[in-house]
């Protein structure tokens, strides 16, 4: 019987009615893709505040790289749990959180109004990470179960 017609052949070496198209069909997938826009749309965001923050700066601003090098090691963070997400989304999700948690954080040391710049767009990333956090590990659960 091969597993890609009938199912999926566990670690045990018993079939499973279950196929990878199941996790879909159950909605887990709506907020796992959900999450994973949200860690994008946080990438993208930080991105244009980088083209921002590049071309208002004077001329002889001399920490530039510095700005550059964090900004840039957020961004890329971000852009990797994205990808990541579609192989191990709970793990993708919940670093997100804490890299979005961190920046947050950062941020707020800086300038403290930042905290209130933009509220309503943080709590909407942190719902959405939230809500496929949920959802991300039961999936990942249900798929180690069946040992895809």
């Amino acid at each position: 019987m091969e597993s890609n017609q009938q199912g999926i052949t566990s670690e045990n070496n018993t079939d499973t009615i279950f196929t990878e198209d199941d996790f879909i069909s159950q909605g887990y997938d709506k907020h796992i893709r959900q999450a994973r826009n949200a860690i994008y749309a946080v990438a993208i965001f930080l991105m244009l505040n980088v083209i921002f923050l590049v071309a208002t700066l004077p001329g002889s601003y001399e920490y530039l790289w510095l700005d550059l090098l964090l900004w840039g090691s957020f961004i890329a963070g971000f852009i990797i749990l994205g990808l990541w997400t579609k192989k191990k989304p709970y793990y993708a999700i919940v670093g997100a959180l804490l890299l979005y948690g961190i920046f947050i954080a950062l941020n707020a040391v800086l300038d403290v109004s930042t905290l209130w710049k933009g509220v309503i767009f943080k709590i909407a990333i942190i719902v959405y990470l939230i809500k496929g956090m949920s959802d991300a590990k039961e999936a990942q659960e249900m798929k180690d179960q069946i040992g895809k």
